[in-house]
């Protein structure tokens, strides 16, 4: 695991994570070795090893980065009062304003996750599960409410909207022509429409 440590050394810690984030994007995770982001970084192999155990522990920290970001923002606003789908909206109107800061570490992730070990995979899931969680206890109290069908299968429906939004990173640009409130909008708006009471 990362190992937290603080200390005058710290852009040291900074560099290795920009120079492994580049070289994973560039020639994947497999293809980069340890040295390389080492010898990127400008850094010696135990500085690498003062902050981190393993060049896994790189693509673990990109990806809990950006899902703790995500996840801090989804369970505080399902913890909220007031409508269940304008609360789901803004969760997943964050998640597209955040693809500016964190477009790289989804990207990496997405693309190299399958190197992780499965100790380190089922820490990825936990947090992961948490996100999927929130969004569900939203998509539930909705149906509960009657703003979506009785007979909607809530899990599904909450798989449906991750996968939309949590793919969308592949060909959306937050600088683009649509900005991410009006993208997430449109988004959110085509998959809820089909879970509407008739």
């Amino acid at each position: 695991m990362s190992k937290q440590v603080r200390g005058p050394s710290d852009d040291t810690r900074a560099n290795l994570l920009h120079a492994a984030l580049r070289l994973f994007g560039e020639r994947g995770y497999h293809a980069t070795s340890l040295q390389d982001v080492i010898d990127a970084a400008g850094c010696s192999k135990g500085a690498f090893y003062h902050y981190f155990d393993s060049k896994e522990d790189l693509l673990l920290l990109f990806h809990d980065t950006f899902i703790d970001h995500l996840l801090d923002f989804a369970e505080r606003k399902a913890a909220e009062p007031g409508n269940p789908l304008e609360r789901l909206l803004s969760i997943f109107r964050h998640h597209l304003e955040s693809m500016s800061t964190f477009h790289d570490h989804m990207a990496v992730f997405h693309n190299e996750a399958r190197f992780l070990t499965h100790e380190k995979f089922r820490l990825v899931q936990v947090k992961r599960d948490r996100y999927e969680a929130a969004v569900r206890s939203l998509v539930q109290e909705a149906r509960d409410e009657g703003a979506l069908r009785a007979d909607l299968d809530v899990k599904l429906f909450s798989l449906a909207l991750l996968g939309v939004f949590n793919w969308a990173f592949r060909w959306y640009r937050p600088d683009g022509p649509l900005p991410p409130e009006a993208m997430a909008a449109t988004l959110f708006g085509t998959v809820v429409e089909g879970g509407r009471p008739r």
